[in-house]
């Protein structure tokens, strides 16, 4: 029965991850933390079979706290990275990670997850009597990284973003997002032709969305760069972005990303 360890700074997330991999039957979890310090005392105490591991940690970078599990233990865990972005799976993939899955998890994507770990269980059985548990010499390194970039690409496709309006909850493509700005603690959501409420705060609703495709102009505002119509200048540096909603929404874009944002632009 593989025994799991789930490291999330965020409660919820904790929550959620826990709930899902209890629906194994043969899934046990024996604890949690909420940073890296707690993780590494308990991680270290209870030698879980595999940790769950969120990349974006307040106290610690989880890429470095993976690699610390892995060297500083006889039997070190499994490590599955897990983060709102793909784009750190080459980092997650140079710790030996095992696996690498993208927020918000789903129940069929973790039973790939917990096959992976399955099987690394078994080679590591009858591998014994290693002094430390490493990946089969047959999952090479170009099979690794095959693995586990395949896993992120096959979560690149766009995820739907609840949104509300008229007191009805709906689910929206992001492409169809232009912009998004907060509003009150709340981001508010705009479509060519529709302004909608939601429950995530900026920052979260950012770390939904793809980076590839959406950009924090502001402290304020995140646009979708594939529905920008035109740049203006504006003064001391600083320009708007006009977008292709109905109302053509002038975007303020702070000075400091300026440059960075032309670069996405491609000027």
């Amino acid at each position: 029965m593989p025994q799991v360890f789930i490291v999330d700074d965020e409660a919820p997330a904790r929550a959620e991850l826990r709930y899902l991999l209890e629906q194994f039957a043969d899934v046990q979890v024996i604890g949690e933390a909420g940073s890296g310090e707690e993780a590494v005392e308990q991680v270290l105490g209870l030698e879980p079979d595999a940790v769950f591991l969120d990349i974006h940690l307040q106290d610690r970078d989880g890429v470095d706290l993976g690699q610390e599990l892995l060297e500083s233990m006889v039997n070190p865990p499994v490590i599955i990275f897990a983060s709102a972005y793909e784009i750190h799976a080459v980092r997650a993939f140079e710790t030996e990670a095992v696996d690498y899955i993208v927020k918000p998890f789903s129940e069929s994507r973790l039973e790939k997850t917990m096959n992976r770990v399955r099987k690394w269980m078994l080679r590591k059985e009858s591998a014994r009597p290693l002094l430390k548990a490493e990946p089969s010499p047959a999952e090479n390194l170009e099979e690794r990284l095959h693995s586990l970039l395949q896993n992120v690409l096959t979560e690149q496709s766009p995820r739907r973003v609840p949104v509300e309006k008229n007191g009805k909850i709906m689910l929206i493509d992001p492409n169809e997002i232009v912009y998004a700005t907060l509003e009150g603690r709340y981001a508010s959501i705009y479509t060519r032709f529709e302004q909608y409420a939601s429950s995530f705060t900026l920052q979260e609703l950012e770390n939904r969305l793809s980076p590839h495709q959406f950009f924090r102009t502001h402290r304020a505002y995140i646009v979708n760069l594939n529905k920008t119509a035109e740049l203006v200048p504006w003064f001391k540096g600083a320009i708007h972005l006009v977008m292709q909603d109905q109302r053509k929404t002038e975007v303020p874009v702070s000075r400091n990303v300026v440059k960075e944002l032309k670069r996405r632009l491609g000027f």
